[in-house]
């Protein structure tokens, strides 16, 4: 009996280590208010026009956005005046992240990457010596 109870505390603190290591809520997958899965309308009421139009890829004057069929795909600034939800912005050391969105699911040198629950968007935050200096929403493909 003592080796069922041990071997069911060990699933379960294996399970709630894998749960915990990675995944944000989807909710603060964004920026200021715009997030992957928004309309292009309700962005542009929002927002208004934006400065300049390249085909899909727009450019407001804090941030960018990639459309896909009249959705937001990817939004992403460098601007140091618009945030995550929870308060993420460029110029923030990067140290804030591991307190603020937990262990990343991904690194790859500069970069780290966050997914959420259902790994439908994700949020990357690409960093140089220590400082966040663009944060990118978008779908996960």
């Amino acid at each position: 009996m003592k080796k069922f109870f041990a071997a069911l505390t060990l699933s379960l603190t294996l399970l709630v280590a894998a749960t915990a290591l990675a995944s944000t809520d989807g909710n603060n997958i964004a920026i200021g208010k715009i997030y992957p899965g928004m309309s292009a309308s309700d962005l542009i009421n929002a927002f208004g026009q934006p400065t300049r139009k390249d085909g899909d890829d727009w450019t407001y004057p804090t941030f960018k956005v990639e459309i896909e069929n009249g959705m937001v795909e990817e939004v992403s600034t460098r601007s140091d005046t618009i945030a995550t939800p929870n308060g993420v912005r460029v110029g923030l050391p990067a140290t804030i992240l591991n307190s603020t969105f937990g262990t990343a699911d991904s690194i790859d040198g500069d970069e780290y990457e966050y997914f959420s629950h259902n790994y439908t968007k994700k949020i990357e935050f690409k960093v140089s010596n220590g400082i966040i200096t663009k944060i990118t929403c978008k779908t996960n493909d």
